[in-house]
């Protein structure tokens, strides 16, 4: 098992950089694995340099060791997603859920649209199999509260801290009504893609 963060790099820069690295680091911290923020610096900032110009789809691991190595690819335009509910795995070890791991087995899909939409067995909306949720109603934006249950995304936790979305938590049973009254809009939030719409299929 491998940590990660997906990020993007743009032009030379990435965004959030310094909440990716509180996330890897916290998480290396919980599972144990070894954690150099220099060494981790440095690497990034080596690729960064060969990365100068266009916007790729950086992803870096790093193993119990401590050990370092990435795939970066040119990242391909994509500002709308499809999606459909999936009850979360309640038998899955909660290192998995909040932590960023290749253990990615709870979030297998069949891929009939791009993304699933995970709700816990009491109906609570939780997350993307990619990314956080945010709710748009009556002008305002929401993302579920945290309670061990989810991943925590980078860009959430930006916008959180910009007070631009605040936290309120939907059922599924109440969201599908208000989706098709069509009182919301859902976007998926990640550091990646950062927000982009999302339709639902119910």
């Amino acid at each position: 098992m491998k940590l990660f963060e997906t990020m993007r790099l743009e032009n030379g820069k990435i965004r959030r950089f310094q909440y990716h690295t509180a996330r890897l680091k916290q998480s290396c911290a919980r599972l144990g694995f070894s954690f150099s923020e220099r060494e981790w610096e440095q690497y990034v900032e080596k690729i960064k340099s060969q990365n100068s110009e266009g916007t790729f789809r950086l992803k870096i691991e790093i193993d119990k060791e401590g050990q370092l190595s990435h795939i970066i690819k040119p990242l391909m335009a994509k500002n709308e997603f499809t999606a459909e509910f999936k009850e979360s795995d309640a038998a899955c070890a909660k290192e998995y859920v909040i932590n960023k791991t290749t253990e990615r087995q709870h979030l297998d899909h069949n891929h009939r649209t791009d993304l699933v939409l995970l709700y816990s067995e009491t109906g609570k909306i939780l997350e993307f199999d990619i990314g956080n949720i945010m709710i748009e109603e009556n002008g305002q934006y929401y993302t579920p509260s945290y309670e061990e249950d989810f991943l925590l995304g980078c860009m959430r936790q930006s916008l959180i801290d910009g007070q631009k979305l605040l936290i309120k938590d939907y059922n599924k049973d109440e969201l599908i009504e208000k989706l098709q009254a069509n009182k919301v809009r859902i976007y998926l939030l990640n550091s990646l893609r950062e927000v982009a719409e999302v339709s639902i299929y119910i």
